[in-house]
């Protein structure tokens, strides 16, 4: 069968395999979850925050920040450290809201590094697999005492082989890894949008007549 085949070309692939299989598990399993996880984070809580905002013009501070601890999209936790420094400059809310957007963008982020990293060094596993199917040959060869096909098409197909994967690995990754860093871009603009707005809905109601209920940031 086909996929018999298939996979019978792929173990003739040598050492290098086995480090290309772990680099090509890694690289499928942290795309798929970052991309369910932008799925969740970029889901704006629109009628949160409009809820947020009504308490907030009712002069309700302590209900408006429990509506947004309770929430866990990272839109709520942006808008809950802007309120929680509400009583501070306007450029020290900015700033603030400012950190906190860098905080959810870099916790979004997770797992890209490791993209990259791969997309770098897998064509070099492939290389190294190709040396070692090389220098296989060579040795069938004066072994053999000839250089017939069937003393060097072992080693040439274990090389070939190791350099195919090791680019296919490293092309996925970096396709892989640039997707994800659209998307991570994308939030990142969405993010700031909202704390931009956030700020000025906070300059715009003024401060609570309760200073009592600051609160430093976790």
């Amino acid at each position: 069968m086909p996929s018999q085949s298939l996979l019978s070309l792929v173990q003739q692939g040598g050492i290098s395999l086995y480090p290309l299989g772990i680099c090509s598990i890694l690289v499928v399993a942290i795309f798929l979850e970052r991309m369910w996880a932008y799925s969740r984070l970029n889901r704006l809580p629109q009628e949160l925050l409009h809820r947020v905002e009504g308490l907030l013009a009712a002069g309700e501070w302590q209900r408006a920040l429990h509506l947004l601890d309770d929430s866990p999209s990272p839109f709520a936790r942006v808008a809950k450290t802007g309120l929680l420094r509400r009583q501070a400059s306007p450029q020290e809310v900015t700033d603030m809201l400012t950190l906190a957007c860098e905080a959810e963008v870099a916790a979004a982020g997770r797992g890209l590094p490791v993209l990259g990293t791969i997309g770098n060094i897998a064509p070099f596993f492939g290389l190294f697999g190709t040396v070692i199917g090389i220098m296989r040959a060579f040795q069938e060869v004066s072994q053999r005492g000839s250089a017939e096909a069937a003393a060097v098409s072992g080693g040439i197909a274990e090389a070939l082989i190791a350099t195919a994967l090791g680019l296919g690995v490293g092309i996925a990754a970096v396709i892989g890894n640039n997707w994800l860093l659209a998307l991570q871009d994308g939030f990142r603009l969405r993010l700031e949008r909202v704390a931009t707005e956030w700020a000025y809905s906070l300059q715009r109601v003024g401060r609570p007549a309760d200073a009592g209920v600051s609160e430093p940031l976790p």
